[in-house]
């Protein structure tokens, strides 16, 4: 079996580390002035999540593309689950290792698929 490969239209992408972990999502409200794509580390202040910035705490990951570039907009992330540190997105000057003791204790495990 391939590594990757296509089935009735869903392409695995290799954001996924494997089915260790439980994955649970929750809906989020992204706050407005954000665009997203799936895979990026999230944190959440005053109620509303945003992209974890250099410094701050990481909680969740975004499940799909969520665009709130001019207002709030709902959205699904993964609070826990076993992920690819390589397909992850971290903020600009950030890295996804920064964050990974506190992803950890939020639930959310990190491997490499090299």
């Amino acid at each position: 079996m391939a590594i990757k490969e296509t089935m009735a239209g869903v392409a695995y992408d290799g954001l996924f580390g494997g089915a260790e972990v439980e994955v649970l999502t929750r809906n989020v409200t992204l706050a407005s002035g954000q665009n997203v794509k799936r895979g990026t580390l999230l944190g959440v202040t005053g109620g509303k999540y945003a992209v974890a910035a250099k410094g701050g705490k990481a909680v969740a990951v975004a499940a799909e593309d969520i665009n709130a570039t001019s207002a709030d907009t709902a959205g699904t992330a993964y609070i826990t689950g076993y992920f690819n540190r390589e397909k992850l997105i971290a903020a600009s000057g950030d890295t996804v290792t920064a964050h990974e003791e506190e992803l950890r204790d939020a639930g959310i495990f990190l491997t490499s698929m090299k």
